[in-house]
Parts: C-alpha cells; sequence; structure tokens
C-alpha cells in the first residue's frame, strides 16, 4: 500500500491532460530503435504514444487494429499518412489526451470524465481503515488500479453440504466479506466498486458483480478559448468532490451485512445446481466461451473442477477463481475472480446451458 500510494502521489503531481482540435494534433516519425509514431502538437516536443493509446487512435479513426499494428511495426512512414490523413479529415473535432511522464497514455472525447486514481484512493482507503478491511493485494496495471481487501469481522461458515478439494463447512469460518476497488483513467472501463466474498481454505476471491457500482465516464465537456488547453488539478478535484463522497459511501454499503448474507444464500443456491453432463470438458468449454474467458484457459479449470470434486455450479465457481491464483497477469487474475462470481448468480436456465453441456 505504501509503494501505492507514493505511486499515486508521484503520478498526480506529474500528469497533465490536453484538449486540442485535430487540427493542431498530428503524428511524427521517430527512431526509437525499431521506428514508430509519436504525437505532436501539445505545447511541446513530439510525445511518445503507450500502447494504449494507440489503440484507441485507431479505434477513432476507424482503422483496423491489426493493420495499424502491422504498419506501426513495418511501415511507421505508411501508418503516420494515414493517421494524419483522417485526422485531418475532421480538423475542428475536438480529444481530450491525457499524459504522464512525458507519454500520450490515452486518447478519448473531449467530453470524457477523468476520474483519477490518486482522488479516488484518497476517498476510500480512509474508510477501508476505519472498517477493519485488510488489504490484500492492490496492483497498478497499464490501464486499471485496483484495491483488494477483507473485512474479517463479517465472515460466515460455508453452507452445509458444500464441499470443495476436500473442505467442509463443520464449525470454519470459511467466506469472508469483500471488496474489489478499481478504476480507469485512460477509457479502459469503469469505476467499479465490487462485493465480494473470499474463500479462507483455498485462498480464493468471488466478485459478486450485481451489486456493483459503476460510473460511466461521459456527461461533461471541458471547453476553452484556445485550441489546446492543460487543466489544473484544482480544476479537477471540485468538479468530483461530490462523486467520489458518493463512492465512499458505497464502499461502506459493500460491508453491509444483510447484503454479505445474501450472497451466502446465492452460494448455497449454486451449490445446489448440478452438473448433469457426463462430459466435463464440454461443460468446461460452453462455460469459458459464455463467461469470455480465454480459450487457454480451460485445461487448468478443468483440472481444478476435477480435483475439487464438487460437481455443481458452486464447484465450477471456485475451480475459475481458483485458476485466478495460478495466473500472473492481474487483468486477467480480475476477470476469473469477476466470473466466478458470476457462475454463483447465474439463472436456472443458464446454468442449464452450461451443466447440461454435451
Amino acid at each position: 500500500m505504501q509503494e501505492l500510494a507514493g505511486e499515486l502521489e508521484r503520478r498526480a503531481e506529474t500528469r497533465k491532460d490536453y484538449i486540442a482540435e485535430q487540427g493542431a494534433l498530428h503524428v511524427v516519425v521517430v527512431e526509437n530503435g525499431i521506428g514508430g509514431i509519436a504525437l505532436d502538437g501539445l505545447n511541446g516536443d513530439a510525445v511518445p504514444i503507450a500502447p494504449f493509446a494507440h489503440r484507441q487512435i485507431a479505434d477513432h479513426l476507424e482503422i483496423p487494429f491489426k493493420y495499424y499494428e502491422r504498419m506501426l511495426g513495418q511501415e511507421p512512414d505508411l501508418l503516420a499518412r494515414n493517421v494524419n490523413t483522417w485526422l485531418g479529415r475532421a480538423p475542428g473535432e475536438k480529444r481530450m489526451v491525457r499524459t504522464l511522464d512525458g507519454q500520450a497514455r490515452a486518447f478519448l472525447s473531449s467530453r470524457y470524465r477523468p476520474l483519477d486514481d490518486f482522488e479516488l484512493a484518497h476517498a476510500v482507503l480512509p474508510t477501508l481503515i476505519e472498517k477493519g478491511v485488510e488489504i490484500s493485494s492492490c496492483e497498478l496495471t497499464e490501464t486499471r488500479m485496483y484495491i483488494k481487501g477483507i473485512l474479517p469481522g463479517l465472515s460466515d461458515t460455508l453452507p452445509e453440504g458444500l464441499v470443495y478439494g476436500g473442505h467442509q463447512s463443520i464449525g470454519m469460518k470459511a467466506l469472508v466479506a469483500a471488496i474489489v476497488i478499481s478504476n480507469s483513467e485512460v477509457g479502459a472501463g469503469t469505476l467499479r466498486v465490487e462485493p465480494s466474498v473470499f474463500t479462507t481454505f483455498c485462498t480464493n476471491l468471488a466478485i459478486i458483480a450485481q451489486a456493483a457500482m459503476k460510473k460511466y465516464h461521459v456527461g461533461r465537456s471541458f471547453d476553452s478559448t484556445e485550441d489546446l488547453e492543460a487543466f489544473r488539478d484544482e480544476t479537477r478535484l471540485a468538479d468530483d468532490k461530490a462523486f467520489f463522497l458518493k463512492v465512499r459511501d458505497v464502499t461502506v454499503a459493500a460491508f453491509d451485512e444483510k447484503r454479505f448474507h445474501e450472497a451466502i444464500e446465492q452460494i448455497r443456491g449454486a451449490g445446489e445446481k448440478k452438473i448433469t453432463s457426463d462430459n466435463l470438458p464440454k461443460v468446461v468449454e460452453v462455460a469459458t466461451k459464455r463467461l469470455g474467458l480465454p480459450e487457454g484457459l480451460q485445461t487448468g479449470i478443468l483440472t481444478f473442477l476435477a480435483r475439487g470434486g464438487d460437481m455443481t455450479a458452486w464447484g465450477l465457481s471456485s475451480a475459475i477463481t481458483e485458476s485466478a491464483n495460478k495466473v500472473d497477469d492481474y487483468e486477467l487474475a480480475t476477470s476469473l475472480e469477476r466470473a466466478g462470481g458470476q457462475v454463483i448468480a447465474l439463472s436456472d436456465s443458464d446454468w442449464k446451458a452450461i451443466g447440461a453441456a454435451a
């Protein structure tokens, strides 16, 4: 947490946002060992473009990204001509460019609403500490910040009859209230405050998505009398103060005892939904496709499902969340934790399509 706080403070001091008309922006070819392009027109020298911003430029200009990547790696001059041509087709359209450490990290609509990690952490961390939450994990990825924690004071036994990997619920406070807070400063999804359930005996986390708070980055437009303007941090802080107070309140509500026990009832219900198919590989295949998980994870999930020995929706959920502990990619691990929560909350009809897959 100290490392995270230090990095967030450093970023808050060095980040800059610009609004520019497309006619004021262009890309130039630079030499960085294999060639590439940089963005020019931001009140100074051309700045390198981060990988995610490259994707946003391609999406905005409707250039297929595979072709964009190919030009970037093999024909940067051709890519620069393409990008500059399409930027010039709408010279008056305004874009927001977010920079950090002298690099363009996001290329967004001028109506994008920045909700920054530093302000989010400032809003929620005192609340988490006050509630007695133990921070179990935190991370800054290329596109998102994550804070994950558990509240040992709010726990329950595993519902009777549920088993996973030989573990049972006899007298064991196996399920603990948890929370996942995440945000993207670059337009890679919404701000989320997600109540979760942590399983102590196998250190698995399932995110209960139905109770998640989502805030889409739309609804305000920054404007200026000039083509280009850098916004001060104080402006964003004042504009977002009321919103982050709401985020704080939602963080408190995430540990509501009634909601936690409703989640336990969902888990109990998942334990009653049986896998009736004799073809476990097909069950896992259908589940991963419906949940939008990479095909390459199927073997691992199947192994954990068979080893766990619980042929129910709960068992499949646990196999998926156990897989999250085995992957190195933090974003992918969180997606698996979220998918585990989705399995727990499946309707009877949606579960039948998975549990009876043949």
